[in-house]
């Protein structure tokens, strides 16, 4: 007698698959769906239903391993002493102010912009300011991060 693999089906299981879905297909996709179903030998139908299944599993579980890595990471212990912990504090806040000068610089640029319809000559300058400065907080706050690993 021909089992379910030679007839190009999925394994049976106990209480048989109820659930019915239709899902469409362009000629493309229908194309090499059957191409790949052919070289498992499976049925169309088959071969959809397994392949979806197996792409479901992983995502599930990929998603299950990145949530617990997260919750892991979140908590660890960063090991800071209260003198380190106040020491980055207090960076951060410098990082904090420069940025809002940054804006500030910015806010006068964009101001002066609208008001005239035209941009100032120091507008050139400042737009320069902008980008070194985002520069110089990206490099500080991972200097930041890599302390607290």
């Amino acid at each position: 007698m021909a089992t379910a693999a030679t007839r190009g089906h999925r394994p049976h299981v106990p209480k048989g698959r109820r659930q019915e879905r239709k899902v469409y297909f362009d000629t493309e996709e229908r194309a090499v769906i059957e191409v790949a179903a052919g070289m498992m030998g499976l049925r169309f139908g088959a071969y959809v239903a397994s392949a979806a299944v197996r792409d479901a599993r992983s995502l599930v579980a990929r998603s299950a391993r990145a949530a617990s890595e997260a919750e892991a990471e979140r908590a660890a212990p960063v090991g800071l002493s209260v003198s380190e912990a106040q020491e980055l504090l207090d960076e951060v806040r410098q990082l904090r102010r420069l940025l809002g000068n940054v804006a500030g610089n910015l806010n006068d640029v964009a101001r002066h912009a609208n008001s005239t319809g035209e941009l100032a000559p120091e507008s050139a300058a400042v737009l320069d300011y902008v980008r070194r400065t985002n520069n110089k907080l990206d490099t500080e706050l991972m200097t930041l991060l890599r302390r607290l690993r």
